[in-house]
């Protein structure tokens, strides 16, 4: 059954799951040894090395106790890194406010971004995150990564899958090509829904990439050229505190994603109809990058339940606007009524 759901930050105002105090939240970092390899559906090359990627688990203690344990491994975008899900802005750390909801939240920093490991940037690409993606879905489901401490890794039985912008793709193409999620999530992606504004920003990069290869450089560029630009880029309604918090963390990407986006949404396009699980797609209502939420949610014809969810007044990182409530309640109602 497919559903609409324009939901604004009003009609979220009734109950909600009681928060567990702070302390009974746990928040600690989390590593997964990896290879940079594609066996994806989407094509495209990969050193084949091993790297470390980093994050967090953040989720209340009673989520861990006991059997069937569920959690959603989160994807950044392209301009951000695992920071996007837990800013440090109070009311903004979106894995947080999943734990205050009663959710466990793996975060992480792909290869190439801010603490997990970086390749060469020409010599990995979305194929290769979306296998990444794989591999780190199949250690949360035996337990075989490391936990902060030396603690022991809780294994999870279900497994739910979030990603933001081109994390949606990265999603996407883990899903198709690999299985092993029980529902997904995609936050401000679009295949057919690039405005102009996003369309020469990604042919503005990609051409510095390519100049970079021709140069020897070692593949890594600025989707948005300056804060200004990754300011009206990303953000339509944000509180001062969280504009002035994001600038310095604005992450540049690596050249061999950028390069393979474009094969990315032909492969989504023809497959995104073989996803067999619920799917909550995420818009914002006023984002300069991605427009027409429905038609991306139309594209998921085998999903059993295909939600949309318009953020008003949102821009692209809608999860950071004011109304970023909706974006936590809305995924909390969610992840609670998935089967």
């Amino acid at each position: 059954m497919f559903r609409h759901l324009v939901l604004t930050a009003l009609a979220l105002l009734g109950p909600t799951t009681a928060a567990p105090a702070a302390e009974q939240i746990l928040d600690t970092p989390v590593s997964f040894t990896v290879r940079n390899v594609n066996r994806s559906a989407l094509a495209c090359p990969a050193d084949g090395r091993t790297y470390t990627v980093r994050g967090h688990l953040t989720a209340p203690r009673s989520a861990l106790r006991g059997d069937g344990h569920t959690v959603t491994l989160y994807q950044h975008g392209i301009a951000g890194g695992e920071w996007y899900w837990r800013l440090n802005v109070p009311g903004y750390d979106h894995a947080r406010e999943m734990a205050e909801r009663g959710h466990a939240s793996v975060t992480i920093d792909r290869i190439g971004y801010d603490s997990s490991d970086a390749p060469d940037g020409y010599t990995t690409c979305i194929g290769a995150q979306a296998d990444i993606t794989h591999q780190i879905g199949q250690q949360l489901r035996a337990g075989g990564y490391r936990l902060g401490g030396g603690r022991t890794a809780p294994a999870f039985d279900r497994l739910v899958l979030a990603g933001q912008s081109n994390g949606g793709l990265i999603a996407n193409l883990a899903v198709i090509s690999f299985g092993g999620f029980d529902a997904l999530s995609v936050h401000g992606w679009g295949d057919l829904g690039f405005t102009p504004q996003a369309d020469r920003r990604f042919w503005d990069a990609t051409a510095r990439c390519i100049r970079g290869a021709a140069s020897g450089e070692r593949g890594y560029v600025y989707y948005d050229v300056g804060s200004t630009d990754f300011l009206d880029g990303n953000f339509a309604d944000a509180d001062p505190r969280v504009r002035d918090a994001v600038v310095p963390l604005q992450n540049p990407h690596p050249c061999g994603d950028m390069t393979s986006i474009t094969a990315g949404i032909y492969t989504d396009l023809r497959r995104l109809g073989e996803i067999r699980v619920p799917v909550l797609v995420v818009y914002g209502e006023r984002d300069a990058r991605i427009q027409n939420g429905e038609l991306q949610r139309s594209l998921y014809k085998g999903s059993p339940d295909a939600d949309l969810v318009t953020v008003p007044a949102a821009g692209h990182y809608m999860g950071l606007e004011r109304n970023a409530r909706t974006v936590h309640d809305a995924m909390a109602s969610w992840l609670a009524g998935l089967p």
